[in-house]
């Protein structure tokens, strides 16, 4: 049975345990961040937050309903902690998003191929899987951190990769994940306008 306590926690602390713990280091600014508690101590942080690009948030629902999606942006827990924890944790995060975010509908989540992983913890928790995203190019920093091509609202060119000592970086696909929230009626709402095929979970494979 897991005993572990869950609350929201301030933007700034999920941000640095994140980028001491998430492969990618790094985290888009301003999340709303809910943390995994062990007896008072800090184990794990899921974050949401809006997605770097309109056309992510106006595919699933329409562009006027663009403000009704939020992404599932970084989930990371340390190790060590029970099967199933990552799903009941993601089940709170999501129950408290709505009760605080009441007019979000559809939370996305991506799994990186890039980094070995299919979305197993989202077909876990009865996520839709709604195929996958295009190749991207993204940046690597100085300091090792996975940078979006799109930064606080502008695309990223080379010349300015260069100019900040980015290096181009190659990503696969990504797989990507729905999550319908809310009541039955906003459920149902979001079923009648969603814009996106929901399809059989993907089987183990690599892709490029």
């Amino acid at each position: 049975m897991i005993t572990y306590e869950t609350a929201p926690i301030p933007s700034n602390l999920g941000k640095e345990f994140i980028r001491k713990h998430h492969y990618t280091h790094g985290c888009h600014n301003g999340p709303m961040c809910y943390g995994l508690f062990d007896e008072g101590e800090l184990i794990g942080v899921l974050a949401f937050a809006t997605p770097a690009s309109e056309n992510v948030r106006a595919s699933v629902f329409g562009a006027e309903h663009k403000d009704a999606v939020t992404e599932l942006h970084r989930l990371v827990i340390l190790d060590g902690t029970p099967t199933n924890t990552e799903s009941w944790f993601i089940s709170r995060a999501l129950a408290w998003l709505h009760e605080h975010r009441p007019a979000i509908r559809g939370v996305l989540s991506f799994a990186d191929a890039s980094e070995g992983h299919q979305g197993t913890i989202y077909q876990a928790t009865n996520a839709l899987y709604c195929g996958t995203t295009a190749k991207a190019r993204f940046w690597r920093d100085q300091n090792g951190r996975l940078r979006h091509p799109r930064q606080n609202g502008v695309n990223i060119s080379p010349k300015v990769a260069q100019e900040r000592g980015w290096t181009a970086e190659r990503r696969a696909s990504k797989y990507r994940y729905l999550f319908l929230i809310g009541s039955k009626s906003d459920r149902r709402w979001a079923r009648r306008n969603l814009r996106l095929q929901p399809t059989d979970y993907p089987k183990t494979e690599n892709i490029e």
